[in-house]
């Protein structure tokens, strides 16, 4: 039996050492902190006495490699999948706008959701027709050197839609100013929800806390294969002898039984542990990190009926609905991080009282998370720069959501990567 060691207890990693596992493969996968997910886990908090998600995440159907694993590691029933796309928007003035699918076929399911989007003007609604109608001609090469906003208004969407709808979906998506994210990539993703029938646009929430929905599933699929899940062991060391990684060192172990090394680590972590890194790895990406601002407050008397909601032409994103406590979105909040807890605090009430009419007296004990390195900033110079999954060593490779994947930095970029390297390890070494 061929045997592996995987760095970094992620959704990259516990989706390579879940395949892996799952082919016959030996797997000892080592996370540094003591719990499984990465950036994407739960916890149990006293104050609103129920488990929190470290970053409310919304997944997509289009989300292949993500549904994929999830299917692998039996774990569905932890999601609710939205039967058709809808999208509910609400603006300061408490009125309500739906981007909802018809019953049509698609694409004409598609067309309906838009013409009947009111938060924008009819002649906007056209405009955003005609845009999809143009978006399959669109190839990255063409548009590489724009942002975001350089390239929506090229394709003559006004000041008022891109406000309205496509900021706050290439923000969410990007976690990036669209000054400043690669239009192609934003093009990719707009294509891989919107092109791949009515299925691919629906909205997926985890039923559950992250945890509960990915991590433990997967670590009960990969000790059940027989596989390892070792937490609180930090990587120290790999050493590399004759363009082999030949023994890991921790701090608790050493390992040399093994025939391959995959890291899903952050590249910030991979250079602490691997000795002349930037020569066992062709690019290296000078990443650049952006913020998300996450926090969950309590809620009395909540009489809110839809699982989440966008707002329109505010600091917060996103809300989701979890009954007794909501869940508040800022994606690339840098501009935020200095603000002080208090401060937070007013400014989250103060929106969700414009927006919702909930009284700040129904609104009570509230847990802030400020995630510093949520996501790397998808620029057009790091889209170029991002490694591939094989390195200059014989048994090293990566994983992770800032590799190629062709994809910003997401579960489902993290997810693919997992996939990839394993099918690889896979044809390389049955």
């Amino acid at each position: 039996m061929k045997r592996g060691i995987i760095i970094g207890g992620g959704i990259a990693g516990l989706t390579a050492a879940s395949y892996l596992c799952n082919s016959g493969f030996f797997i000892r996968l080592l996370e540094s902190s003591p719990k499984t997910g990465g950036r994407a886990f739960s916890f149990f908090d006293k104050n609103l006495n129920c488990n929190l998600d470290n970053g409310q995440h919304l997944l997509m159907g289009c989300y292949g490699y993500t549904l994929d694993f999830i299917r692998l590691i039996d774990a569905v029933g932890n999601f609710k999948v939205q039967t058709k796309m809808e999208l509910n928007f609400i603006d300061a003035n408490k009125k309500h706008f739906s981007l909802k699918a018809s019953s049509l076929p698609y694409p004409f399911s598609l067309l309906t959701a838009i013409l009947g989007f009111k938060a924008v003007p009819l002649a906007e609604r056209l405009s955003a027709i005609a845009f999809f109608a143009k978006l399959p001609l669109v190839t990255g090469n063409s548009i590489r050197a724009m942002s975001v906003r350089e390239w929506l208004k090229s394709m003559a969407q006004s000041d008022l839609i891109i406000s309205v709808l496509w900021e706050l979906l290439a923000v969410s998506a990007l976690n990036a100013d669209i000054d400043t994210a690669s239009a192609s990539v934003f093009c990719d993703i707009l294509k891989q929800i919107f092109f791949h029938g009515n299925s691919s646009t629906r909205m997926i929430i985890p039923a559950k806390g992250l945890s509960q929905s990915f991590c433990e599933p997967a670590e009960t699929f990969i000790t059940a294969k027989g596989g390892e899940v070792s937490l609180s062991e930090k990587v120290i060391r790999l050493v590399v002898v004759n363009n082999k990684v030949t023994k890991v060192i921790t701090n608790k172990n050493e390992y040399s039984d093994f025939d391959f090394v995959v890291s899903s680590a952050p590249l910030y972590s991979l250079k602490s542990f691997l000795p002349g890194y930037s020569s066992c790895i062709d690019s290296i990406p000078e990443l650049e990190y952006s913020s998300i601002f996450s926090a969950h407050i309590k809620i009395k008397n909540n009489t809110l009926t839809d699982d989440f909601y966008a707002l329109i032409a505010s600091p917060l994103h996103w809300v989701f609905n979890h009954g007794s406590y909501l869940t508040v979105v800022i994606s690339n909040s840098d501009s935020l991080q200095n603000m002080s807890k208090a401060e937070m605090e007013i400014l989250v009430k103060e929106e969700i009282e414009k927006y919702f009419g909930i009284e700040k007296e129904n609104l009570s004990d509230i847990k802030i998370i400020k995630e510093k390195r949520a996501t790397f900033i998808p620029s057009q110079s790091v889209i170029k720069q991002r490694p591939g999954f094989t390195t200059n060593l014989d048994n090293f490779y990566l994983a992770g959501d800032w590799t190629s994947t062709g994809l910003p930095s997401t579960i489902e970029s993290a997810a693919k990567s997992g996939k990839i390297i394993s099918d690889y390890i896979s044809g390389v070494l049955s």
